[in-house]
């Protein structure tokens, strides 16, 4: 009878720690939704690392992102050359001047709400687009696991790296689905500032070649 008692106490004691679990993981999802929706837009330093699973080498360069939501954004990166990309809500332009060439693509089509990136561009809702876990926490910063639930097809997954005081998101990880990973950290992080439209904007530089690069349907 006492074994039974014993156990019978581990399972109501375990399972009300996992109903502590869900909740304070529910709160979580809903704080940092909460605070990325009074964000329209932001500036930020940015650390980036692209670790190649194809050639087995890790590729690092830094530069700034703006983001302004929804759909709009400008990253300037430099690893030896320049990259430039930009997305005014409806098309998203890669450029890179050494190789005098933009890849043009839908908007829409290269960051439905069910691709990992999503969210950081305003288009996904983590409560509504992702399955959302808590992946870890300590040194003042929440870690968040995100699946796609509507996934067409394996799209790859994404890690939020989450201020724990403030909410904020403040780095990613993007997992693709050929085992590349896209490892992001954000500094100088500046919210609300009144971004102009206009640096969303992409005029096509004279000399420069235009390639159409549809991403999915």
């Amino acid at each position: 009878m006492r074994l039974c008692a014993i156990a019978c106490a581990a399972i109501v004691l375990g399972g009300t720690a996992a109903t502590a679990h869900a909740v304070a993981q529910a709160e979580i999802v809903r704080r940092v939704q909460e605070r990325f929706d009074a964000t329209t837009d932001f500036t930020a330093a940015v650390d980036q690392e692209l670790v190649v699973a194809s050639a087995g080498k890790t590729v690092h360069a830094t530069g700034t992102v703006a983001f302004k939501r929804p759909g709009k954004m400008r990253w300037k990166l430099s690893d030896g050359g320049t990259q430039i990309i930009v997305a005014d809500g409806s098309t998203l332009w890669f450029y890179q001047p050494d190789e005098k060439q933009v890849l043009k693509a839908p908007f829409q089509s290269a960051f439905r709400s069910s691709t990992p990136i999503s969210f950081l561009t305003g288009v996904g809702r983590l409560s509504e687009d992702f399955d959302v876990t808590l992946d870890g926490e300590g040194e003042g910063r929440l870690f968040l696991a995100l699946r796609a639930r509507k996934a067409e097809g394996e799209l790859g997954r994404l890690r939020l790296t989450v201020d724990a005081r403030t909410y904020d998101v403040v780095g990613a990880e993007v997992f693709d689905p050929v085992g590349n990973i896209t490892r992001l950290r954000f500094s100088d992080v500046r919210r609300n500032i009144g971004l102009d439209d206009a640096q969303f904007r992409f005029d096509v530089p004279a000399g420069v070649d235009v390639v159409e690069a549809p991403i999915g349907n």
